[in-house]
């Protein structure tokens, strides 16, 4: 039997991987990326790639079936070319939701319990009481319902008065929802929720979804998160919002561009709390990318398909 040709980029092949891996040798010829490589070497009679396929190797790739990325987005692969082809596409995002949730919702805590402004006082020297939120009285809504919006339901569920969720997609009603909504009552879900919690993938519906508009929408003591992609934000339009005092307080992991640049407004703006697109990141962060690939894996040299593959038209 012809064994499986495979790359796996972007991860180091430490002992505790490489035997996790074993198992697959008799069926499967793995490959590390090495430094000083490059994926190009790999392409010709390439099957499986754990990493990037850029648009300008994509016509050396005859061979490839199967491509996972190292990240939950998956907008870097989606040229044209790719979107067309039948090679399958799966990320990460089983491996890290619960992480990405996690800091969602510390994030959350942290702006309506104040912390930030806290904190600020703190280095002041100030012991001054900033009053938080109560937050068994707060309705949260999650905007995409995915593998990290499940996640972060059921964290937030014990600590909110409820929940609702809003996505592209028809939800089903769960126990952990007070109520559901599609994209086309974006205006009725912001009205109602105290604070909203971005999870979406960049697609061109989502594209710049949340502008002047939709914070004017909001209520001015409700809370924004995003932990998805920046350019489903338009910066410009959340910091107008923020010193219009048309929402109280925003926290971003993601920007649309990447590190924030030095003389951005975004540093100094006190209602505002910026982490540096850490929300995926833990200390055993490969082991649990690499244990979800191998999962996969098994998928495919057994059946060549993968359960829970991304729709290329959708872009989910």
């Amino acid at each position: 039997m012809k064994r499986v040709k495979t790359l796996i980029t972007m991860v180091t092949p430490t002992p505790r991987i490489e035997a996790l891996l074993a198992e697959f040798e008799p069926r499967a010829e793995i490959h590390f990326l090495r430094e000083g490589e490059q994926v190009a070497d790999y392409l010709e009679d390439l099957e499986v790639l754990y990493g990037t396929l850029r648009r300008e190797e994509f016509c050396r790739a005859k061979r490839l079936r199967w491509v996972q990325t190292n990240s939950t987005g998956v907008e870097h692969v989606m040229y044209p070319e790719f979107r067309a082809s039948r090679i399958i596409l799966t990320n990460t995002g089983n491996s890290i939701a619960s992480v990405v949730a996690a800091h969602a919702l510390t994030l959350f805590l942290a702006l309506a319990r104040n912390l930030h402004h806290q904190r600020d006082l703190m280095k002041r020297h100030l012991w001054q009481i900033v009053c938080g939120r109560d937050l068994g009285a707060m309705t949260l809504g999650i905007v995409g319902f995915g593998k990290i919006g499940k996640a972060l339901a059921e964290r937030a569920a014990p600590l909110v008065n409820q929940i609702y969720a809003l996505d592209i997609r028809d939800l089903e009603k769960t126990p952990l929802l007070a109520d559901t909504f599609k994209l086309n009552r974006l205006q009725d879900f912001l009205i109602a929720c105290d604070g909203i919690i971005c999870t979406l993938p960049l697609t061109p519906e989502s594209e710049n979804l949340f502008s002047d508009r939709e914070f004017q929408l909001m209520k001015k003591d409700a809370y924004f998160v995003n932990v998805s992609r920046g350019e489903i934000v338009n910066e410009a339009a959340l910091l107008r919002a923020l010193r219009e005092g048309e929402i109280a307080g925003a926290a971003l992991d993601v920007l649309a561009a990447e590190p924030c640049p030095a003389d951005s407004p975004l540093w100094d703006e006190p209602n505002l709390l910026l982490t540096p697109h850490s929300a995926g990141y833990c200390e055993n962060l490969e082991w649990r990318k690499m244990r979800q690939f191998a999962e996969n894996f098994r998928h495919y040299l057994d059946t060549r398909t993968i359960p829970g593959a991304i729709d290329k038209e959708r872009g989910w």
